[in-house]
Order: structure tokens, then sequence, then C-alpha cells
């Protein structure tokens, strides 16, 4: 009987969680549809008479066509110069012998534990000394850095577990370090790079911080620094505010969907490895 009553507890308990997680997907529609008026009236019940205006507001005066453009433009490029520079740096620091190499991993991983605002002056203070604020490369290159020490330590993890023998064959062959990477790695570890690359497009398509303080012009900011700026100063439209959050969350909402199945088994994979 107690046995039952635990696990009774135990869903009760996942459940309130899953409502908790649910809820908000459910109320950005429902909110979106409302006329503002309706919206005071009626804030959490289901809109009486839907209507689109808030999503072709949104598309058309906030800007959302060209927001959304700059977003796939700087997390697309984050996303392949971050699988590039992960994966050539976990196969050096695990299947490359050279001194320091434990060390070099482990101060890598040391970095993840440093938040990302504690070095936003002094990166703001390179990026300006670079020319490179108010660019959108500006950005993808804090991103990748950013992202890098994760990356990092899963492709390195990941490559570890892959035979020596494969390697040293390739090598006996005459094949040199990056002909073994392109040829002989990344096809065996595609689960560890599709993991890396669905956690690096998350993260870089909701990340706000760095994209408000370094995008300064509008045309080229990012999807969610244009939705930031669907508040008002003293008042908000909460239906045309919750009409951006929604569009800004459907990409990440169907990348997701698709790819949840191999998201999941390149974290097994690579924790089993």
């Amino acid at each position: 009987m107690g046995h039952r009553v635990k696990r009774l507890l135990i869903f009760l308990v996942l459940v309130a969680i899953s409502l908790s997680t649910i809820y908000p997907l459910v109320f950005m529609p429902m909110s979106a549809l409302k006329g503002e008026p309706e919206y005071i009236g009626n804030p959490y019940g289901w809109p009486r008479q839907p209507t689109f205006d808030n999503f072709v507001n949104a598309w058309r005066y906030g800007k959302f066509g060209m927001y959304l453009g700059n977003s796939f433009a700087v997390v697309v490029a984050g996303v392949v110069l971050s699988w590039a520079v992960c994966s050539m740096a976990g196969y050096a620091l695990s299947h490359m012998n050279f001194r320091g190499r434990r060390a070099m991993f482990f101060a890598i991983l040391g970095t993840m534990m440093i938040a990302p605002q504690v070095i936003f002056i002094p990166l703001h203070s390179m990026l300006n000394q670079l020319g490179l604020i108010n660019m959108r490369i500006g950005l993808v290159l804090v991103y990748v850095t950013l992202g890098a020490p994760f990356g990092t330590y899963l492709m390195t993890s990941y490559f570890r577990g892959i035979p020596k023998e494969l390697v040293e064959a390739a090598e006996v062959d005459g094949a040199g370090h990056l002909r073994i990477l392109w040829h002989v790695m990344l096809p065996v570890a595609k689960p560890a790079i599709m993991t890396l690359g669905i956690f690096n497009f998350l993260w870089m398509w909701n990340e706000l911080l760095f994209a408000l303080l370094i995008l300064k012009d509008d045309e080229v900011r990012t999807l969610m620094v244009g939705v930031a700026n669907l508040r008002g100063q003293y008042t908000t439209n909460i239906p045309y505010l919750s009409a951006g959050l929604f569009l800004a969350a459907l990409p990440v909402l169907i990348v997701f969907l698709i790819f949840q199945t191999q998201l999941t088994k390149g974290m097994t994979m690579g924790a089993v490895k």
C-alpha cells in the first residue's frame, strides 16, 4: 500500500511539473488570438472572437521578417563554426599526443564555471577594438566562444570512445589528421554532432543579453531583441507581445519536435561511450 501511495505522489508531482511547462505554451497562442479589450476582460479564458491581427502586426510593424532573417544568419553561422571548432579541438584532445593536453582539457572545463556576464566588459572592449561591435559576425564569434567549452567536452568524450585502431589504420594508409577527422571520426560521431548542433541552436536562438548589447542598429538585431522591443515603456500590449513570443518560439519548438529522438539518442550514446 505504501509503495502505491509513493508512486501516486510521484505521478502527481510529475503531472504538476508537466502542466507548469505546458501552460505557457498554451497561454501564448490563446492570448495572441485575442484583441487587447478582450484580453483585459478575459485574460485566462479561451478567445471568444479569435483574430490574427496581432500576428500580422508583429510581422509587419514589428519587423519580425527582418529579425527572423538576422537570427537565422547568426544561428546557422554559429552552429556551423561551433561544429568545426569543437570537432577539431575534440579530436586533438582525444587522439593527438602533445605536452599539456590533459591540463588544457581541464582548463577548458574550468571555463564552464565562469558566468558569461563576468567577462562581458573585457569581451565588449575587445570586440570594440576589433571593430566587431554592431556586426553579426561579432555576435557569432561570441556565441562560438561561449559554447566552445561544452562543445569541446562533448566531442572529446565521444571521440575517446572511438577505437584507436580506426585512427591507426587510417594513419597506416597515409591519412593526415584533417583527413582522419573528416572521413573517420565525424561519420562515426554523428549522434554527438547532432546533439551539439541542437543544443547550440536552442541556446543561440533564445540568447538575449549579448545580442542586445553587441548589436546596436535595428537592421542587424536578432529576433529575441525584436521581441524585447515590443514592450512599451509604461504599458505593454500583452496579446501583441504574446504573438511575438509565439513567433519567436515556433522555430525552437519545430526543431525540438523534429530532432528530440536524435537529441536523446546522442546524449545517451555519449554517456555510454
